[in-house]
């Protein structure tokens, strides 16, 4: 094989689909080349079983500016999520959230006092820098943060929020109470999916080797192209590109198991508020999404970080759901090493999009760690190409 391009983009998740669609969009000749058989990278769903598995669990922001801007939400079936979450707290679940959905949720004394979730709603509104890390700012808000944000934050950085960057903390916290999460009724891989099929140019199951220039080596051979965008997972790009060191990435472990007896029936997040185990976070899927399972049985995804037995998940997921978790099948469990890149304090927002005359670098470890982050990366660098 060998092809040429004005435009060649290495990798195939949301920041490549981007980069390559911004720059089609403009007439640009542009190929997408991808190594698996597949677009989305970590986005992505497996049929198991009759049910839908997404491989870690993870919803989708329609209110996503990016997501907006290639109106694609529509081709999704998109299932909204509800915008209130439990707290598992002793032997009763804790409800706050969107006071529109739970208005009493916050006079509720045992996931924080009434002046702690005011001062919180004022420090959302107009958040100062006051520590390095989002972590440290928050721990003013007392029983609000170590029951309620600590452990839920946990689980949208995957780390502890201590070790993660102020501004984006706070930017992520202001996305989730102006979005709308959610997952496309067929799970999370459709997204990719929609994208994938506007690429005139996709080219599946080819490895790229090495960039030579405007050559690109490949597994099926070469590509020549003016301009190579590389949009692969961080330690893949350093590899490719001969960085000293690849991105800092944290990892967790996504955990499925299927039950006759729902232990929810809201499709609501919860997390554990007194921190009695490894799990991160736990929900039913098939609350949200109806399609997750094709019979009777409820599927209940919940993440932990890595190293964990299931014996330790069983037993933690008993004491948060309050049910007998002996008799619950396991469907899937998917280990993702580098599952998501970790904003450390001081910290740029954003890296280098452009590294060479006809080279540039995307994804979320070049952004914001988000999907946001990823298309917006992709974006940015076809913007930039073009000028």
């Amino acid at each position: 094989m060998s092809k040429s391009f004005d435009v060649v983009v290495i990798g195939g998740g949301l920041a490549g689909l981007s980069a390559t669609l911004h720059l089609q969009n403009k007439g640009v000749d542009v190929a997408l080349v991808e190594a698996s058989d597949r677009t989305g990278g970590r986005v992505a769903s497996d049929r198991i079983d009759g049910f839908i598995c997404d491989r870690g669990f993870q919803l989708i922001n329609s209110k996503y500016p990016s997501l907006v801007e290639l109106d694609v939400i529509a081709e999704l079936d998109f299932v909204p999520a509800p915008k209130v979450i439990e707290i598992s707290l002793g032997t009763s679940r804790r409800v706050i959230g969107d006071p529109r959905k739970a208005p009493l949720s916050a006079l509720d004394k045992e996931t924080g006092t009434i002046p702690e979730k005011l001062a919180l709603l004022r420090f959302l509104l107009f958040a100062k820098p006051r520590a390095a890390s989002i972590g440290q700012a928050l721990h003013a808000f007392g029983t609000t943060y170590e029951r309620v944000l600590r452990p839920f934050l946990t689980g949208v950085f995957l780390c502890d929020p201590d070790l993660v960057d102020f501004d984006y903390g706070v930017s992520i916290i202001k996305s989730f109470v102006s979005g709308t999460p959610g997952v496309p009724r067929l799970g999370v891989g459709q997204l990719p999916e929609a994208l994938s099929k506007r690429v005139e140019n996709l080219i599946l199951h080819t490895r790229v080797e090495r960039i030579k220039g405007g050559q690109l080596e490949t597994s099926l051979g070469d590509i020549n192209a003016k301009n190579v965008i590389v949009a692969t997972d961080p330690t893949t790009a350093a590899q490719l590109l001969n960085f000293p060191h690849a991105v800092l990435m944290t990892g967790c472990i996504t955990w499925y198991h299927a039950t006759e007896n729902n232990p929810s029936g809201t499709g609501r997040l919860l997390v554990d508020g007194q921190n009695r185990g490894p799990v991160i976070n736990s929900v039913v899927m098939s609350d949200i999404s109806m399609a997750y399972s094709d019979s009777h049985m409820s599927l209940i995804s919940s993440t932990t970080g890595l190293g964990v037995t299931e014996s330790e998940v069983r037993r933690h997921l008993a004491l948060m759901w309050g049910v007998d978790t002996r008799d619950w099948q396991l469907v899937a469990k998917y280990e993702i090493a580098s599952a998501l890149p970790i904003h450390s304090p001081g910290k740029a927002l954003t890296q280098p999009i452009k590294i060479g005359e006809n080279l540039f670098v995307i994804g979320d470890h070049r952004s914001v760690p988000s999907q946001q982050g990823a298309l917006f990366s992709g974006k940015l660098a076809a913007q930039l190409l073009l000028n």
